[in-house]
């Protein structure tokens, strides 16, 4: 196996310039498409058991007797040397789509997407389910923070987009494509399982100013295996490698090489836990590969050794268990006229304060509206809310500390309605 080395710059939260890899095999990969499962519609958002006999995706084709619909889960099992012919999942598909299932080490329990419902109020976009009997339960939401994460962003964007989500086989780890556009670029960001539940998701370190989508976490739970068009390569979306290390920090992301990229959109790689199988998506289609001779480059890890996630919002190197928060900017939040609750676009504003070390400060201040009592109660109610909103993305009550100010030290005439907006706000300050 050959290593042809390249550099891609990119920006902001994705400003590490990364040296990476184009494998290249020299042995002969035979790929097939997988006519029993694929439709002139679309299938993607491929996930496997780490059995490899149980193949889950997507796909749009009709359902009996009706019209080709918004998306519906399907399952293919290897049965006597080939795949049956696909079964959609009927306790968990609604008319209002569902989308990338992904799975626990022993195939118990499923997540996965659904915009059934009022899905921001039901705890949506994902779920999970577990399977009783041959039938899957739905079991109800993935959790606050997620759902809140999609909350704001929808509101924020007028809408928001998905292509592609998983979560690790031991359950510890989220990943998910997003962005504000569904045709246009997206971003990873991930998600870590703790004792109080998910982590407010961040923004993963492999992500570019381009386009990345369809993500895997192999069985290992250390390979995720993504598509992008930001890091150069074969011409659309190549799929790349990126693993966690010992350390539990993210490594250096590898293009997977030829023949599974092209200049097609090659994307949702997903490879069985004994490294022999491999199945991806090219041109909306299934197509599979038999990788029992490549090197172990692309192949999930045989190691059972595990690791504690520290930090995957960069690829730099880091031994910190909890990433810190420094050199940060105080954040100012503004709130409408004698209410405490923040709009979306202001919660949005709190999406970078994490786990931290350090002291969060919250100053909080009125108008001059109203009676001096009532503006400090005003003011301490506000900063309520914003702690809360905190606590709930990890940080400990103990580390927040609450400044009162009400009316006092206004920033701006409280004579004219822009200047009494201008006063009503919270500033986070981060030591």
């Amino acid at each position: 196996m050959k290593y042809l080395s390249f550099v891609v710059l990119s920006i902001g939260v994705k400003s590490l310039a990364q040296d990476y890899t184009i494998l290249e095999h020299n042995q002969h990969i035979n790929i097939m498409a997988l006519p029993m499962l694929n439709t002139p519609y679309r299938e993607c958002n491929l996930s496997i058991l780490p059995n490899g006999k149980s193949l889950y995706f997507m796909s749009t084709r009709a359902r009996l007797g009706g019209a080709a619909g918004n998306g519906d889960l399907y399952q293919s099992n290897f049965i006597n040397g080939q795949w049956e012919n696909p079964t959609p999942l009927s306790s968990i598909n609604t008319g209002s789509g569902e989308d990338e299932p992904t799975f626990s080490a022993d195939g118990s329990t499923m997540y996965y997407q659904s915009w059934a419902g009022d899905w921001a109020t039901m705890g949506g976009p994902y779920y999970q389910a577990n399977l009783m009997n041959g039938i899957w339960e739905k079991k109800g939401s993935m959790g606050m923070n997620i759902n809140r994460f999609f909350t704001l962003q929808s509101k924020a964007n007028m809408g928001y987009g998905t292509d592609g989500m998983a979560v690790s086989a031991d359950g510890k780890l989220f990943v998910v494509a997003c962005g504000p556009d569904y045709r246009g670029p997206m971003d990873l960001y991930y998600s870590i399982k703790g004792n109080q539940g998910w982590t407010f998701p961040k923004i993963m370190g492999v992500s570019t100013p381009g386009d990345e989508r369809s993500v895997f976490i192999a069985a290992d739970n250390r390979t995720i295996y993504f598509s992008s068009d930001g890091m150069g390569g074969f011409g659309g979306l190549d799929i790349f490698r990126v693993r966690i290390t010992d350390d539990g920090t993210l490594g250096e992301p590898i293009n997977i090489g030829a023949p599974f990229n092209t200049s097609s959109d090659d994307m949702g790689f997903a490879a069985s836990a004994d490294g022999r199988s491999a199945f991806f998506i090219r041109d909306l289609d299934i197509y599979y590969a038999d990788i029992t001779e490549l090197g172990e480059a692309i192949k999930p890890m045989t190691s059972s050794k595990t690791v504690e996630i520290s930090r995957i919002d960069n690829t730099v190197k880091t031994v910190d268990s909890i990433p810190t928060q420094q050199h940060i900017e105080p954040i100012t939040v503004y709130f409408e006229h004698d209410v405490a609750e923040l709009q979306a676009l202001e919660l949005n504003k709190l999406n970078s304060i994490t786990n931290s070390k350090a002291q969060i400060h919250l100053h909080g201040y009125c108008d001059a509206d109203g009676s001096n009592t009532y503006n400090l109660a005003l003011a301490k109610r506000r900063c309520d809310t914003v702690r809360k909103v905190l606590m709930s993305q990890g940080i400990p009550e103990a580390l927040i500390i609450l400044h009162i100010h009400g009316e006092e030290n206004p920033i701006a005439s409280n004579h004219t309605a822009k200047g009494k907006a201008a006063n009503r706000r919270v500033v986070v300050k981060v030591d």
